[in-house]
């Protein structure tokens, strides 16, 4: 039997940009290598809620994901030890920080483990929901998710910081979601997948902040798992689904750190640089080479923004660039933060043109919504009224930019890879700390 969603909306949330200081999408996973490319076994520790306890779309319990990825692992004669003990369904990021912090079984269980997967956020995003049986409707208070997501950004660094004391060495995955609606109706559809995608953005980007790896499923199952997610009243997916979540785990699993050959050790954006060749913001060419003091191009921050800040999925408006086609590969990336305001509106966009440092200043501080001190920032090449000096201030105020020891900002200087690298995870830092 179908039933619907309907959401009741007190804000639209359809043509804005959700605060970064609640959702910074950052994604910059660290990839740390598989435990069986090691000598050891692996001792693996499920936490987390339903889906971690293997929650059936029929309230019982069996195989879950991480069965299925022990009995991989165990076949590959690799499993030490596995539990799912404290995996608990209705579970909250909040049961599991408390389990991390005042259960002397999980702590010890987390000591001796080194390889640990969590599951948990759905609960906390619609704890607020409410189904009518009798209409079949889900009412869901808008205004209630982003706090509920702030929660979720907040508990999960907390858990992961708990996590990091008590085993350094442990090597962590967070399960991402599978969209859970595929029976509402066609029109609750779009702003139910958004949701997902938010949360998934929401958890991933305090998970690799932490040096934890995120571990996509939602392309998996796709936006209309019906075949997974057999009974339209239960949200929990069959042995079929478990399954292509542990497939998405083992893949993780077996990934290795990407390397970028022209990237030396030692060198001062060596960490951030193969940040983002892990999480494949940027990308190694043919001979291996990232090309880490070549100029940074408008069109590939445009793309690189577009991928990282969580936008309307809705068609833009043609800004009218002359230079920039619907056919022109970040066609896309450039109409769509155009539309929000990141890049203003003019007769040539100049895609191939190198980012200025102070074109940087000014879109990544619309981008990730950053603020200032209000105080002019005090380099001998910009002054109060210069139209730059808010959006420098945002970013040298808060240590995300700095000028030159000549006293200059180098506005007009161009922007590198290594260098935007670094700015980019400077701004995760600074808004996951908030």
């Amino acid at each position: 039997m179908k039933w619907r969603v309907a959401i009741i909306m007190r804000e639209t949330w359809k043509r804005r940009i959700i605060s970064v200081t609640l959702l910074f999408v950052l994604v910059l996973s660290l990839v740390v290598p598989n435990a069986s490319a090691n000598a050891g076994t692996v001792n693996y520790l499920a936490l987390g809620d339903s889906l971690a306890a293997g929650s059936t779309p029929y309230k019982t319990l069996d195989n879950g994901y991480s069965d299925f990825t022990a009995a991989a692992l165990k076949e590959k004669n690799l499993l030490g030890s596995y539990s799912k003990a404290f995996a608990v369904p209705g579970d909250k990021t909040n049961d599991v920080l408390e389990d991390l912090t005042t259960n002397v079984q999980v702590r010890e269980a987390v000591k001796s483990s080194n390889t640990i997967t969590i599951s948990a956020g759905a609960i906390d995003l619609l704890k607020d929901a409410k189904l009518d049986s009798e209409k079949k409707v889900l009412v869901l208070d808008e205004t209630k998710i982003p706090g509920n997501l702030k929660n979720v950004a907040v508990n999960y660094s907390l858990i992961l910081n708990a996590i990091k004391e008590l085993n350094p060495q442990a090597q962590v995955y967070v399960m991402g979601y599978y969209f859970p609606f595929p029976y509402v109706a066609d029109v609750q559809k779009p702003k139910l997948i958004e949701l997902t995608h938010t949360l998934n953005k929401t958890i991933e980007s305090v998970a690799v902040s932490q040096g934890a790896t995120f571990v996509s499923v939602y392309e998996k199952f796709g936006n209309d798992p019906k075949a997974y997610l057999p009974n339209p009243l239960d949200i929990h997916p069959n042995t079929e689904g478990y399954k292509l979540m542990s497939e998405a785990l083992l893949e993780s699993l077996a990934k290795r750190q990407v390397v970028a050959k022209d990237v030396p050790a030692g060198h001062w954006a060596e960490k951030e640089l193969n940040l983002l060749l892990a999480s494949k913001v940027y990308n190694l060419d043919e001979k291996g080479n990232v090309y880490p003091e070549q100029a940074i191009t408008r069109g590939e921050v445009a793309n690189i923004l577009f991928g990282l800040i969580p936008l309307t999925k809705s068609i833009p408006v043609n800004p009218g660039y002359k230079d920039v086609s619907e056919t022109h590969p970040f066609y896309m990336a450039i109409a769509k933060l155009t539309e929000a305001g990141v890049f203003t509106k003019d007769t040539n966009f100049n895609p191939d043109a190198p980012l200025t440092r102070v074109q940087l200043a000014k879109v990544v501080a619309l981008a990730f919504q950053l603020k200032g001190d209000g105080t002019t920032p005090a380099y001998k090449d910009i002054s109060k009224s210069y139209w730059a000096t808010p959006y420098i201030s945002a970013l040298t105020s808060t240590k995300i930019m700095n000028g030159y020891s000549n006293g200059a900002f180098g506005l007009h200087d161009k922007t590198t890879k290594a260098q935007f690298a670094v700015i980019l995870v400077r701004i995760q830092a600074k808004t996951t700390a908030q």
